[in-house]
């Protein structure tokens, strides 16, 4: 990493960091990977022992050696411990069950907050000894941007809060939600602080930033906000190019979906499509391989597979590199999104990968952002969740020759690189 003498330095603070995995801790060591090119260097400050589901460590190799990484403990307990609790019978009494609800009224807005002390205390320490030019929180966990308003407070540097989703929609499926009451009022209330001690606002999706924008505004805040979408580096898929999508009928269709499967990427609307795309005798034999974390509901979803001459592959989570491989070597790319509210104003990580890749993508999502994004693709089919049977036929025919299939427009996928995105996170550090 080439750094200069008049570089300014950045505090990033993310509770997950490698050897953690998963699309968010892909964002954050991109940024760091790339803003030294932009005149900004980062220091790191993450938890050492996060309570967290995934590990990858190819993701060490985004982050070169000679970037600061502070790392201090978390008080909270594995995640073996909490995904026990989490699932504690909800129909009688139990000990986990008393336990459960104990610590989801206590820990809001969410356990992590068990992080702030030992991080705090870190932060200070590397502030008063190094100078640093501003202070960029990025969440979930939304306890961190408690944090950052603490050292911001402390220290007046200016606070950018990145978030990754959506607090009042995420919030509603972690394990500390309680519908609600005094927790609900809490959370509204860190949320607005939040908001409050802000100097500039990222999000993922440009309705999101605006939503915060306007949010911002009713808290008397004129924080600058902006989106920056996730992306592909790429020098991560330049080895895996598909110059030239396959227009041959084929024996076998190899689906391939990478990422979690819970009830806002429902997996239904597909399995219900290839239930009846199986039964028909123009349809090739398919194989649907599905990589990453599944909740129970999803699982028993993909078992109505069994009774079809689809073949199912499951994986939990891979790491980057090998889920990237997998998605190069399918002939067609799912993306999932159930029609509920909050759905329009979400973009899934891994379509932009999907996108640089060159690969065919079957977009199964309902009107809104994402929907918007894919259009400007040429290789992608968009349904709505509700047409399983339109769904079954275009892949009963997806693989017909006789269907003229369009070029992608690689100028539009490269719009999502991580460099740029890089640059657009130090124009606004520079801004502010």
């Amino acid at each position: 990493m080439n750094t200069l003498v008049n570089d300014k330095r950045v505090l990033l603070i993310s509770y997950a960091f490698p050897p953690t995995g998963g699309a968010g801790v892909q964002r954050v060591t991109k940024f760091i990977k790339f803003l030294p090119s932009y005149g900004w260097r980062p220091t790191v400050l993450t938890a050492c022992n996060p309570s967290v589901p995934v590990q990858d460590r190819d993701l060490l190799a985004d982050v070169s050696s000679d970037v600061a990484i502070i790392r201090s403990r978390t008080w909270e307990p594995g995640y073996g411990v909490k995904k026990r609790l989490a699932d504690a019978p909800h129909k009688r009494f139990s000990v986990r069950l008393l336990l459960r609800s104990l610590a989801m009224s206590v820990l809001q807005p969410d356990p992590q907050i068990l992080w702030n002390a030992t991080a705090y205390r870190a932060a200070s320490r590397q502030l008063s000894q190094v100078a640093h030019d501003a202070i960029l929180v990025t969440a979930p966990p939304f306890s961190s941007f408690l944090l950052g308003c603490r050292l911001k407070k402390k220290f007046g540097l200016p606070l950018v809060l990145d978030f990754r989703d959506e607090w009042a929609l995420v919030s509603r499926h972690l394990e500390n939600h309680r519908p609600g009451g005094l927790a609900q009022l809490r959370q509204q209330r860190m949320r607005r602080a939040a908001l409050r001690a802000a100097d500039a606002i990222i999000a993922t999706t440009q309705a999101t930033a605006d939503e915060l924008g306007e949010e911002c505004e009713k808290v008397n805040r004129q924080a600058k906000s902006c989106c920056i979408y996730n992306g592909f580096d790429p020098s991560d898929i330049e080895h895996l190019v598909n110059t030239q999508p396959s227009l041959q009928r084929r024996s076998t269709l190899k689906i391939v979906y990478t990422g979690t499967l819970w009830n806002l990427t429902d997996v239904g609307p597909l399995v219900a499509a290839l239930q009846q795309a199986s039964i028909n005798p123009n349809c090739p034999t398919i194989e649907l391989h599905i990589a990453g974390r599944r909740t129970e509901l999803q699982n028993q979803r993909l078992s109505k597979l069994d009774a079809t001459n689809c073949t199912t592959t499951l994986y939990d989570y891979l790491p980057h590199q090998q889920s990237l491989a997998l998605a190069m070597s399918a002939d067609l790319l799912v993306v999932t999104l159930a029609d509920q509210p909050g759905a329009e104003r979400v973009v899934p990580a891994k379509i932009f990968e999907y996108m640089a890749l060159n690969k065919r993508i079957l977009a199964i999502v309902p009107p809104g952002e994402t929907d918007e994004i894919l259009r400007g693709y040429a290789l992608s089919s968009i349904f709505h969740p509700s047409e399983s049977a339109r769904i079954a036929d275009w892949i009963a025919h997806c693989c017909d020759p006789s269907r003229p299939l369009a070029s992608a427009n690689r100028d539009y996928s490269s719009r999502y690189s991580r460099v740029r995105q890089a640059e657009q996170l130090a124009n606004l550090l520079n801004d502010v």
